[in-house]
C-alpha cells in the first residue's frame, strides 16, 4: 500500500512539474531575449526532459504493478488517445528545444529567438494537450470508453 501511494504521488508530482516547466517556458520566451532568459529556458527544458521520463516510468509502474493491469488500460481507446497525446507533446517539444539550444554561444547581450512565433504556438499547443490528458486519465480510471 505504501509503495502504491509513493508511486502514484511521484506520478502526479512529475506531471505537475512538467506542466509548470512548460508554463515557465511560455512565460519567459520573447522575440528578443537576454542570456539569462536562455539560461532559464534551458533549465526548464531539462526539467521537462527529466520529468517526462519520470512520468513515463511511474505511469508504467502504475499500469503494470499498481493499477488494473495492462489488459484493462490497453483495451481502453481513451487510454490509447491519452498515450498518443503524451507522445505528441513529446514530439512537439523537440522543435523548441532545438531553437533554445541554437543560441548556445551568445555573442551579444540580446539575441533574437529564431522562429519565435512558431515556438510560442508549439508551447501553447503542448499546454492545451496537457490539460486534456488528465481528463482522459479520469475517464479511463472510471472505466469510461
Amino acid at each position: 500500500m505504501w509503495l502504491y501511494s509513493i508511486v502514484t504521488y511521484a506520478h502526479f508530482i512529475s506531471v505537475f512539474i512538467l506542466f509548470s516547466a512548460l508554463i515557465v517556458e511560455l512565460s519567459i520566451i520573447k522575440e528578443e531575449m537576454t542570456e539569462n532568459n536562455f539560461i532559464i529556458l534551458k533549465r526548464a527544458n531539462v526539467l521537462i526532459g527529466i520529468f517526462s521520463g519520470l512520468t513515463i516510468a511511474t505511469g508504467l509502474l502504475r499500469m503494470y504493478y499498481f493499477g488494473k493491469g495492462p489488459n484493462y488500460y490497453l483495451s481502453n481507446p481513451l487510454f490509447i488517445v491519452k498515450l498518443s497525446l503524451f507522445a505528441i507533446t513529446g514530439l512537439l517539444s523537440i522543435y523548441p528545444t532545438i531553437q533554445f539550444n541554437k543560441s548556445k554561444n551568445l555573442e551579444t547581450k540580446i539575441t533574437k529567438l529564431e522562429h519565435f512565433k512558431a515556438v510560442q504556438l508549439i508551447l501553447k499547443v503542448e499546454l492545451v494537450l496537457f490539460l486534456v490528458i488528465p481528463l482522459l486519465a479520469v475517464f479511463v480510471a472510471k472505466g469510461i470508453v
